[in-house]
């Protein structure tokens, strides 16, 4: 599913992000302030602030697609499986006489279409 492959490549992005740009902007940061360069200092320290920044935005959207695509999976599952199985036997029960059963289980089945459209339209 195209969630799954953006969220590994967000979540591979913040790592790197996070380890590597920040950490080597807070190292040179730290060279910069032993050698008496304040200002680079506190530029650097202020780029890897921005690094940190761009990593957690990152991580965050991966975590939204991760909310998205169970969403998509529980709407799939939610439309083919409920909706199908009360239909279903709906039907059985008036094919057997039982009015009053058939309509309350095609009630449930628009229920459960309708909670399956609910989370199709969060997850979009």
């Amino acid at each position: 599913m195209v969630y799954l492959a953006l969220e590994k490549i967000l979540n591979e992005f913040a790592e790197k992000e996070g380890k590597e740009h920040v950490d080597t902007y807070n190292k040179v940061a730290l060279t910069a302030k032993a050698e008496g360069y304040a200002d680079v200092e506190a530029m650097l320290c202020a780029y890897a602030e921005e690094e940190a920044k761009i990593a957690k935005t990152a991580k965050n959207v991966s975590e939204l697609l991760k909310v998205k695509a169970l969403l998509s999976e529980f709407a799939e599952k939610e439309g083919k499986e409920h909706v199908d199985t009360y239909n279903k036997v709906a039907l059985t029960a008036k094919a057997e006489g039982y009015a009053d059963v058939e309509a309350m289980l095609c009630a449930y089945a628009e229920e459960e279409a309708k909670i399956a459209q609910t989370a199709k339209n969060v997850a979009a």
